[in-house]
């Protein structure tokens, strides 16, 4: 089972190794996925991503990672040679999606422990993604995300 971090701001370095090496498994997972590739395992670390108590950090981090995609798309528009470019854009794509996914499996799940302060981090996160990559060419990874938002407020009333 991946082991996650919510919202703590303490352990630095360590706690953002631990992230990049979660969003590097369920990169793999998703990519292993679609190339059919022991889909059984994928699942499973896909599903312990969703299991894992408080994921919100590592999921937001994940979520985060459209940075990298726009670099990627920039390279991709001046001619750059990028192997394997399209598959690493699909591949982040997934992944956001299964993290937006483990999001709202963690908040349902959690909902009763969590404080006020994390609840409104939550959907302020999810709303602010939304609006941020409104043009964003991953409509499904938009249409998660905004149904995590529109459950996690619901579940808040």
């Amino acid at each position: 089972m991946i082991k996650m971090q919510g919202y703590s701001d303490g352990g630095g370095d360590a706690d953002l190794a631990k992230i990049q090496s979660t969003m590097h498994t369920i990169e793999l997972a998703c990519s292993s996925i679609q190339m059919h590739v022991n889909p059984s395992a994928a699942e499973a670390t896909i599903l312990s991503l969703c299991q894992s108590p408080q994921p919100y950090k590592a999921c937001q981090y994940i979520l985060g990672w459209k940075d990298c995609l726009q670099k990627l798309s920039r390279k991709i528009l001046i001619g750059e040679e990028i192997p394997d470019g399209l598959l690493l854009m699909q591949k982040m794509a997934n992944a956001r999606f299964q993290a937006a996914a483990a999001i709202r499996d963690a908040a349902m799940r959690e909902w009763a422990f969590l404080t006020a302060d994390d609840k409104r981090n939550l959907v302020s996160f999810c709303l602010c993604f939304v609006m941020q990559h409104a043009s964003s060419p991953e409509g499904y990874v938009l249409a998660k995300v905004s149904s995590v938002a529109a459950q996690v407020m619901k579940r808040g009333w």
